[in-house]
């Protein structure tokens, strides 16, 4: 996942909040307006020749509640039209979330108990998929992917968000460590190209 990306999630994220913290006002006022039942739901017309049918329950947005009331899910069409379904705990925070985002790759994110993003599995709009984990402020920590090609690498974040080490498997098969300082710049390197001749480790440039 490289840096392009996670910022892409993040941003994506941003918008997913956004539209969460909506939901939740949304809640609220249903809540309080005992209308919580009656939210967007129209139970269509079964006919006696359709008496052997499941009913089908359509409606903009579902709401799950806990015995005292408290919304624990919502399964809704957020306000930029895109599907979603969101679990809260019992203060509230969003916990964990699966979404198809406005060029309709899917999504799961899982929330720390502070609400803030741990982890994300998304497919990006090229088809490939990727993995991220973040620490408590949300800049990225670990993150996995394969490519394009098929080629795997795993990505690991110093504090700062800044690329330290990266591990990877190439389309061809060969592999490939590098180290980084904490400006993101190369300092090491070891390949084992196809040939299965292990190249000298190459210190990075000045």
């Amino acid at each position: 996942m490289s840096l392009a990306t996670i910022q892409s999630i993040e941003e994506r994220l941003g918008t997913l909040e956004a539209a969460n913290a909506q939901l939740r006002m949304e809640c609220r006022r249903w809540r309080h307006s005992g209308l919580v039942a009656l939210a967007g739901v129209s139970l269509l017309a079964m006919g006696a020749a359709a008496a052997k049918a499941w009913p089908t329950i359509e409606a903009n947005a579902f709401v799950l509640r806990d015995a005292e009331g408290h919304a624990r899910g919502t399964f809704a069409i957020r306000p930029d039209g895109t599907p979603g379904l969101t679990l809260f705990d019992r203060q509230g925070q969003t916990r964990l979330s699966l979404d198809l985002a406005p060029n309709h790759a899917p999504g799961v994110n899982l929330y720390g108990q502070e609400g803030a993003l741990r982890a994300a599995i998304a497919i990006r709009p090229d088809g490939t998929p990727g993995i991220g984990l973040f620490d408590r402020l949300r800049r990225p920590r670990l993150a996995l992917d394969l490519g394009m090609d098929d080629a795997a690498g795993v990505n690991v974040y110093g504090e700062g968000g800044v690329l330290r080490a990266a591990l990877a498997v190439r389309a061809d098969g060969s592999p490939g460590l590098g180290l980084f300082d904490r400006q993101g710049k190369v300092v090491q390197s070891l390949d084992l190209w196809p040939d299965a001749k292990p190249a000298q480790p190459q210190p990075g440039l000045p």
